[in-house]
């Protein structure tokens, strides 16, 4: 599938497909062994409810729609994005725990001290540093950039770094309306959709039926990917 990105209707390629797969790897064996405890949120209240099968099935549409292009675009629901966005609320989840267990690590364990920071590390440099770069020209550099490293303890940047890579998918983020506005999940006005764009077909309540068969075969598919050289 490809996905109907802020960027266009495309597939990942490159950098950014290889940290969105290795990310959302990690997501599901962090999910499986989580549960109900699970404390990554994306804002969207029925994905956020769904069940550890029910998730696995979604990412793996989610992931299968951004890795693979040649099946057609699917429509997009509260419930899609927000499964599309999970690895992204996921990363910025384990950059605050990094960040604030580092003075546990030895020196020598750097690999585990800095493990998600420097995961982020080349997407940032392909994606993000060049508008760091144009912004210095017409802003000026700001201080807390000057010495940004895979080392920095700064989670703002981080996160704003991990906002700025997904907002090469999404325009915004739609799907958190389920929890700002839940009534909406009963129906959409008119009126409503003509303000924010968002049509009926968009907010929905319903989360898939998955069976135990069809959750394995997702797991494992998930597990298994790799990126087409």
């Amino acid at each position: 599938m490809v996905w109907r990105t802020s960027l266009g209707i495309r597939s990942l390629q490159g950098v950014e497909a290889e940290l969105y797969l290795t990310t959302m790897q990690d997501v599901i064996d962090y999910i499986e062994v989580i549960g109900d405890e699970l404390d990554v949120k994306t804002g969207d209240r029925i994905f956020d409810s769904a069940t550890f099968p029910q998730k696995v099935v979604i990412l793996h549409q989610c992931l299968s729609a951004l890795l693979k292009p040649e099946v057609e675009a699917p429509e997009l629901t509260n419930v899609l994005e927000a499964g599309a966005y999970f690895p992204f609320a996921y990363l910025k989840m384990r950059l605050e725990e990094e960040i604030s267990e580092e003075d546990e690590w030895s020196e020598d364990e750097e690999d585990l001290k800095y493990a998600y920071r420097r995961s982020l590390w080349k997407a940032f440099e392909e994606f993000v540093r060049p508008r760091w770069e144009s912004a210095v020209e017409e802003y000026g550099e700001r201080e807390q950039e000057a010495d940004f490293s895979d080392r920095s303890p700064d989670l703002d940047l981080w996160e704003e770094i991990i906002e700025d890579l997904a907002d090469r998918i999404f325009w915004d983020r739609d799907w958190q309306v389920s929890s700002i506005v839940p009534q909406l999940l009963d129906g959409i006005e008119a009126e409503f959709s003509q303000l924010t764009g968002l049509c009926e077909e968009y907010v929905t309540n319903r989360l898939p039926k998955v069976t135990e068969e069809e959750a394995a075969i997702a797991l494992s598919e998930i597990r298994s990917w790799k990126l087409a050289l």
